[in-house]
């Protein structure tokens, strides 16, 4: 669902998507502006879609501060966090994303050319991932802010010098968050040449 568009069509899409969950509708998330209405206000939406069985997915810690995390996690249940980036500003915090395996789908590209974080050099990501912190990468939306899987691996690697190992790692966390079945796991991992 796009959280702009209110609860109420959230309401519509869990609908839909927990009538219809099979092999193809696995999972229910929410992105689209963050600080457009409370996490709160679309938890039956979540429930809904909880107890048909599909994976839940939401934006959250981009601008709305540790506190939307929080409330994406409790309130909301679910496993991965789009963004995700400021729940660093809450130790706490980051110890409960370690104790619950909750992956965060972080966007660096983006979050620089949004103004998230000033530069790549200053981007939370590293000490996320130092932390223990199970962190993916991603593009957020290629078009618009004009990247690759590539480019986004290629910053980091200059920002950080991580190496190839750094990059397996990343990918065998977003092959293990991914919502998908255990034989298409399997096959990802084969043609990422991981275990």
């Amino acid at each position: 669902c796009i959280r702009h568009l209110g609860p109420e069509r959230a309401k519509l899409t869990a609908r839909c998507a927990a009538e219809t969950a099979d092999d193809w509708i696995v999972g229910f998330g929410m992105g689209g502006d963050e600080m457009q209405g409370r996490q709160d206000d679309f938890a039956y939406s979540f429930d809904m879609a909880h107890e048909a069985g599909l994976h839940l997915t939401s934006h959250a810690g981009e601008w709305g501060g540790a506190a939307s995390v929080w409330q994406a996690i409790d309130g909301l249940r679910v496993v991965r966090i789009g963004h995700g980036v400021q729940a660093i500003e809450d130790p706490a915090l980051v110890k409960e994303l370690v104790a619950r395996e909750i992956v965060l789908e972080v966007c660096p590209g983006s979050n620089v050319a949004l103004g998230v974080t000033k530069t790549l050099a200053t981007h939370p990501i590293r000490a996320l991932r130092e932390a223990g912190v199970k962190v993916t990468v991603s593009t957020d939306d290629p078009p618009f802010f004009s990247t690759t899987m590539r480019q986004e691996y290629q910053s980091l690697a200059e920002a950080y010098d991580w190496t190839a190992d750094d990059f397996r790692d990343l990918n065998a966390t977003a092959a293990a968050a991914a919502f998908c079945d255990e034989g298409t796991r399997g096959r990802v991992l084969e043609k990422l040449e991981l275990p």
